[in-house]
């Protein structure tokens, strides 16, 4: 699971989004969180709007506004992996810190045993 996301500073400012009222910025960010939280790549299923807190009504504001596109399982974040991590990237990360923190225990594990012999 994702712990951060890319929003950039000027996230509010930006054309697309501030053509949005402030409770569909809001929804559009909860998106993007839920997206990158999820893994999922930038869909965004059905079921998921009720966490977000955005309304048929707000979605289609987004759509007409190019932010999100209507997919036959949801909506997908038009965009979405141009600014955050995919799916396999993350865990392309996951595996080299883990791989490193079994290499960072093996080793001072090892030399504890030395030290102990």
């Amino acid at each position: 699971m994702a712990e951060w996301a890319r929003i950039d500073v000027n996230f509010f400012r930006h054309p697309q989004v501030s053509c949005l009222s402030p409770i569909e910025q809001r929804g559009y960010l909860a998106m993007i969180l839920y997206a990158q939280e999820h893994e999922t790549d930038g869909h965004i299923p059905a079921p998921a709007l009720k966490w977000c807190e955005v309304t048929l009504k707000q979605v289609k504001a987004m759509e007409l506004a190019g932010l999100v596109e209507d997919t036959p399982q949801g909506w997908h974040i038009t965009g979405f992996l141009n600014h955050q991590r995919s799916r396999d990237e993350m865990e392309t990360t996951r595996k080299k810190w883990s791989e490193r923190a079994r290499k960072g225990a093996s080793a001072r594990w090892s030399k504890e045993a030395e030290a102990h012999a």
